[in-house]
């Protein structure tokens, strides 16, 4: 069983969590009539690839990301070099973070057959692939990503954002995105892309070049013999 009702936001109190059974097994959570304020760090998902290392961090504790290890709310997640990592949260949302990489979510609101829910993510650095799950779905709630650049409203979407060829992308692979910087905005539909240099506003959404395409999306590529390597406690 999954979780019935989950308001957990980053800058503030627990809301309201109520469990119908163990969210994830893999994170040692048993079933629980209701999580009271002030309860230790709630999973929200759990790391489904890990390829080399990747840390969490939360409340000053650190751990290692192992494969089928749970993703906690407030966790900020790092990669290493040469990493890759994949989550799966409660919603089917999956975030694929590249090497050198950090990443935090800070807003999930999510209620199984309900309309509506929220989710926002922090992705301070490193290249990212994110493809929604039934929150920007069909329940019509609200997702936004808070990038090195700006922040990213998506529907219905598979978006890449990184940095590449000297500035930061961000190509939209299915659905639509709007990218809002200090300088602008842009919308974006499936096959389009744009690029942000020094502080400029968005270039216009257009196709990006073969090679461009084909270099972010190895920033984010897993290989099938990917192998976690524990970094902490060694």
């Amino acid at each position: 069983m999954g979780i019935e009702i989950v308001t957990l936001r980053r800058t503030g109190a627990l809301s309201s969590l109520i469990w119908a059974g163990a969210a994830f097994a893999a994170a040692g959570a048993g079933p629980a009539d209701a999580a009271p304020q002030g309860a230790g760090p709630q999973p929200i998902g759990m790391a489904t690839k890990v390829d080399q290392q990747a840390v969490a961090q939360q409340g000053g504790q650190a751990r290692d990301m192992a494969p089928q290890g749970p993703v906690y709310f407030k966790d900020v997640i790092r990669t290493g070099a040469r990493s890759r990592l994949e989550a799966k949260l409660a919603d089917d949302t999956v975030l694929t973070l590249g090497e050198h990489g950090k990443i935090t979510v800070d807003d999930f609101v999510y209620k199984p057959g309900s309309q509506g829910g929220q989710l926002a993510l922090s992705v301070a650095r490193g290249a990212f692939l994110f493809v929604g799950g039934k929150i920007e779905g069909p329940t019509g709630g609200n997702v936004a990503i808070k990038t090195a650049v700006g922040t990213l409203g998506v529907r219905g979407t598979t978006v890449w954002g990184g940095a590449i060829d000297g500035g930061y992308g961000v190509l939209v692979l299915d659905g639509e995105v709007v990218l809002k910087t200090r300088k602008g905005s842009v919308l974006m539909r499936k096959g389009q892309g744009t690029m942000v240099y020094g502080g400029r506003a968005p270039e216009a959404a257009a196709p990006w070049p073969e090679d461009r395409t084909k270099r972010a999306v190895a920033t984010i590529t897993i290989d099938e013999q990917a192998r976690f390597r524990p970094s902490l406690n060694r």
